[in-house]
């Protein structure tokens, strides 16, 4: 446990230097505005992969282009999530000693320019933290599950609360955005 803690520090202390040359462009979307969402998760069950390919779904029949990154904190991926070939997934074995990910999937999500990241973590996952606040996505949302928490607009739920209830809350505020860009571009259409 000392170990898992001092790993953890270090970790986050090499994410606080890359923060400080990080820059990204900032801007509210939400699903009228937005044309690209990235989604990130935890493997942690095939019950959550149907979960995120439900809300995938949903996002497509929006016009919106899903990617997909999924952290396995095993060595290797399991056969029941093979069966999503949607998803991009990276292993425990794909990150350094800290957790830092090391995976070309990973870079290439945090360096994609998405309108919306979607943050599907519900408690902090140190390797999904890294991508998501590396990412140059222009938006990004999420659960309050961590200190020093990357996204822009927080959804707060309660410990008891799962993925579902998360999920259902993200589409609620990001419905309820009132985007004025979004409400131009339509008008153009």
């Amino acid at each position: 446990m000392m170990f898992k803690n001092l790993k953890l520090r270090i970790g986050h202390k090499k994410l606080g230097k890359q923060l400080k040359r990080f820059t990204r462009e900032k801007k509210v979307h939400n699903f009228v505005s937005a044309r690209k969402v990235g989604i990130v998760f935890y493997a942690s069950s095939k019950n959550t992969f149907q979960q995120v390919v439900d809300f995938t779904s949903f996002l497509t029949s929006q016009n919106l282009e899903v990617c997909l990154l999924s952290y396995c904190p095993l060595k290797e991926i399991p056969q029941e999530f093979q069966l999503f070939e949607s998803v991009n997934i990276f292993t425990k074995k794909e990150t350094n000693w800290y957790g830092k990910p090391l995976t070309t999937v990973a870079n290439e999500f945090m360096t994609n320019n998405f309108d919306i990241l979607i943050d599907l973590s519900t408690e902090e996952v140190f390797p999904l933290k890294w991508v998501v606040s590396l990412s140059k996505a222009k938006f990004r949302v999420g659960n309050l599950s961590y200190p020093d928490n990357p996204n822009d607009l927080i959804i707060n739920i309660k410990p008891n609360e799962d993925l579902s209830y998360l999920i259902s809350q993200i589409k609620h505020y990001l419905n309820l955005i009132n985007n004025r860009f979004a409400q131009q571009d339509s008008e153009e259409s």
